[in-house]
């Protein structure tokens, strides 16, 4: 007997040690255990390329258009967790390419530039290559140079579309005289392009186009002098084509100050929320709106997909919104998006 307890004892301590040898196991989950979720796919794009810091050179932020492309340029930056730095050039190339080559030291990523003009940009655009950043440029163009892409508005069609707009008013209304018009820079490129455009649509027409003076410091008063100057030259002035918004803020001013409003015709590019207000009150006939902030946006939009290996177009056309008293109610949302603020009404 005892013999036999001896036995059932040792044969315990080997099942004993044989089960401690065996790898544990883990524990089933209980019947009403949920069972463990996914994580949740990341649609951000934010990590798809890790945190980039932009730099973003505009001409002069006296000229709101180049804040509503930083509005664009940052909202999809934040959105991709990047940051941007923006640089002011006040309208000179000195300060211009030394904005790039401070941007550049301070460790950017890539630089959007919107040139103070187009024969300047490509002193950039080689300081960059030779520091192997990308360039995108927003607006106006360059004359030559290496970049990623340029995101353009359609200048001279939607120039032309604008005179288009204007000569048949014109003809509608019976209206005679001359027309003068107030520019941008012509040394930038889509300065070219849209007094090329607008003056196509008044060839087409017959109209005659008289003095143009071109702006310098972008400003309100610096246009309503140029206007105090077109009209007291053309008694027989019928119409001022205005290249950009500040022009066409100094041109109703001028003209309301001269007894003039209504008697001559504004036809304009580019909106702010003056402007808007200008048309929905009949003060200014038509305007070719760009639409800075979709610009803005497309920058960086290029910028992801290049760091993401996918094809960049060497040009993203964004197109120019037309913009009338009979049309601009309907355009509202649109226009709050991309091009400008509006006055609530």
């Amino acid at each position: 007997m005892k013999k036999f307890l001896v036995l059932a004892v040792a044969a315990l301590m080997i099942f004993a040690l044989a089960a401690c040898a065996q790898p544990a196991q883990p524990a089933a989950p209980a019947a009403d255990a949920p069972a463990a979720e996914a994580p949740a796919a990341d649609t951000s794009g934010g990590d798809s390329v890790g945190a980039k810091k932009l730099a973003y050179l505009a001409p002069s932020f006296n000229t709101p258009f180049w804040g509503y492309c930083e509005d664009g340029i940052n909202d999809v930056a934040a959105s991709l967790g990047w940051t941007s730095t923006s640089f002011d050039s006040n309208n000179e190339a000195a300060t211009q390419l030394k904005n790039a080559q401070n941007a550049i030291a301070a460790g950017a990523d890539a630089i959007i530039i919107s040139p103070t003009d187009s024969a300047s940009c490509p002193a950039v655009l080689e300081e960059c290559k030779n520091s192997g950043i990308p360039v995108v440029i927003c607006d106006i163009g360059s004359d030559s140079g290496e970049y990623l892409t340029l995101i353009a508005t359609p200048n001279k069609a939607g120039a032309y579309k604008v005179g288009q707009y204007f000569t048949e008013y014109v003809a509608a209304e019976g209206l005679t005289g001359v027309v003068g018009e107030i520019t941008i820079p012509l040394a930038r490129i889509n300065g070219q392009n849209r007094q090329n455009g607008f003056q196509q649509a008044l060839d087409e027409a017959g109209i005659t186009k008289t003095t143009v003076l071109e702006s310098t410091d972008f400003s309100v008063d610096e246009a309503y002098n140029q206007t105090k100057n077109i009209v007291s030259a053309n008694p027989d002035l019928m119409a001022i084509w205005s290249h950009h918004s500040q022009a066409t803020l100094g041109i109703v001013k001028a003209l309301e100050e001269q007894g003039l409003t209504g008697k001559i015709v504004i036809a304009c590019f580019d909106a702010d929320p003056e402007v808007v207000d200008y048309i929905r009150d009949g003060i200014v006939l038509v305007c070719g709106a760009q639409q800075p902030i979709q610009m803005g946006r497309e920058a960086v939009i290029a910028l992801e997909a290049f760091w993401n290996g996918e094809n960049v177009p060497d040009e993203v056309p964004v197109e120019v919104l037309l913009l009338t008293a009979a049309t601009i109610e309907s355009q509202i949302d649109d226009i709050i998006r991309n091009v400008c603020p509006v006055n609530p009404r």
